[in-house]
């Protein structure tokens, strides 16, 4: 995935660790069966990827709310579902994708979900969820009538996709987990493990610079750029036993183990100074480029991206072949649970085509699908290892083609979390984001975190989440 790309991915926060309290949906995932084959002919034939057999929405044009067109995935299954493709030809659909810039499309989709009638189907971050659902048709008996096995999707992702009263509103469409990409040449030249803690992340790359001056042992982010800096910061917060908000939704990051684990963070640069001082200012573009061209060994980020760093024309040469990948780190004495990130798809209540747009949602979502999207690799630029079903994540042909990091992506996501779930989270994302970098800048943590905290708590009550 190129720039536009970048930064479509980063502008997504998560969250992460504790005890998984994913209960959304769970009767209705615990009915369903093994994916459907799909529709049955009048003789007997299966319609492949669950779609109807006949084409009962012939002619029918679909326009889909959406960024990004250059992200490998999208660019793929823009050629797969458009004029002439072979989801036309199967179902007579056409679909036009929407190439909103990502910096603009929350708020549009915002507006067209509260008063337009343009668009059929519409993908949004996880985190805008709250703000969409209620405009957004329930998928419930879609999903049961065609027998889709939501037990193949990760917990978080399904608890993302679905509403407080249990109705699936989308279907998991995109996602990530968090991975700590490293350098395995110096690695092995220092004669170091694959660090599996924050903590251990720290010693590592202080290690890495001490004998080997002029490579930075971690590349990071703290700038202010739609919550990116807040991806690692959550990781930790969450495996050392904080959380960001409790389940009344009041801040709760304040607390001790919330002011060790942010401590943590900022002292990996004013502290311990194992990353670019210039993190300050770098968001997930910036910060991704230190590793790719050579100037840290170690950095945490999306597992997307090892489509870059697999590409020769993205990557200095010093780094090409010899990138690994592991779960994105714990902490030392608490837990590992990852960070998931999901683009959910939906159908608008406004929708004049409800019917044909799930043809559409159950085609680009469909397994067999993404599993062709996630191993083709004929064009580099429009290469993609996403995946989010662990069947796909485990099919040998994916991992055979992405280097085994799908494995290692299922891995992750079976105790990952998302951010949370709560119609205010763009206010209370602006605070955390603002506070990381002022801390990262010099002010005292504890602090700045009780600050903040007095400041989420006021968005809270002003919002009615509580008095």
């Amino acid at each position: 995935m190129r720039t536009r790309q970048t930064m479509l991915e980063n502008r997504h926060t998560r969250r992460g660790p504790q005890t998984p309290r994913l209960t959304v949906a769970v009767g209705l995932i615990g009915v369903l069966g093994v994916g459907a084959l799909g529709g049955v002919t009048a003789q007997g034939a299966a319609t492949p990827y669950g779609l109807k057999a006949g084409k009962p929405y012939d002619g029918t044009r679909l326009k889909f709310l959406i960024c990004c067109s250059t992200a490998g995935q999208f660019a793929q299954l823009i050629k797969l579902t458009g004029e002439g493709s072979e989801f036309q030809r199967l179902t007579g659909i056409t679909a036009q994708w929407e190439n909103t810039p990502y910096e603009s499309l929350q708020q549009k989709e915002l507006v067209e979900a509260t008063t337009g009638n343009t668009y059929d189907v519409v993908a949004w971050v996880d985190a805008w969820g709250e703000a969409m659902k209620p405009y957004l048709l329930p998928l419930n008996s879609r999903v049961a009538a065609d027998k889709i096995n939501l037990k193949d999707y990760p917990a978080a992702y399904i608890e993302a996709a679905s509403d407080k009263s249990g109705n699936i509103i989308g279907m998991p469409f995109r996602g990530h987990p968090l991975i700590l990409f490293y350098r395995k040449d110096v690695l092995s030249e220092l004669k170091l493990p694959v660090p599996r803690t924050w903590q251990d992340v720290v010693k590592t790359a202080a290690t890495i610079q001490q004998r080997k001056p002029g490579l930075m042992g971690l590349s990071t982010m703290y700038g202010v750029s739609a919550g990116q800096n807040l991806f690692s910061w959550v990781s930790m917060l969450w495996g050392s036993g904080g959380d960001i908000l409790d389940k009344a939704g009041r801040p709760v990051f304040n607390s001790a183990r919330g002011v060790q684990a942010t401590q943590t963070y900022i002292d990996i640069l004013r502290k311990n100074k194992v990353t670019n001082p210039a993190a300050t200012t770098f968001a997930e573009p910036e910060s991704s480029a230190e590793f790719m061209q050579g100037r840290a060994a170690m950095w945490v980020g999306w597992w997307w991206y090892w489509a870059q760093f697999a590409d020769p024309k993205a990557v200095a040469p010093a780094v090409l072949n010899k990138v690994g990948f592991a779960p994105a780190p714990g902490w030392a004495g608490g837990t590992t649970q990852n960070y998931a990130l999901v683009w959910p798809v939906g159908i608008f209540k406004n929708s004049k085509n409800p019917d044909a747009a799930w043809e559409f949602i159950k085609y680009v979502s469909n397994t067999d699908i993404q599993k062709r999207v996630a191993a083709n690799r004929s064009i580099p630029a429009e290469a993609d290892n996403t995946i989010v079903t662990f069947s796909g994540m485990n099919d040998a042909r994916v991992n055979a083609a992405n280097g085994g990091i799908p494995k290692v992506g299922a891995q992750a996501l079976r105790t990952a979390r998302t951010l949370p779930q709560v119609r205010t989270w763009a206010q209370i994302q602006s605070v955390l984001e603002v506070g990381i970098n002022q801390m990262a800048t010099g002010r005292d943590v504890k602090t700045t975190l009780d600050r903040m905290a007095r400041d989420v708590d006021a968005i809270q009550k002003r919002a009615g989440i509580y008095k």
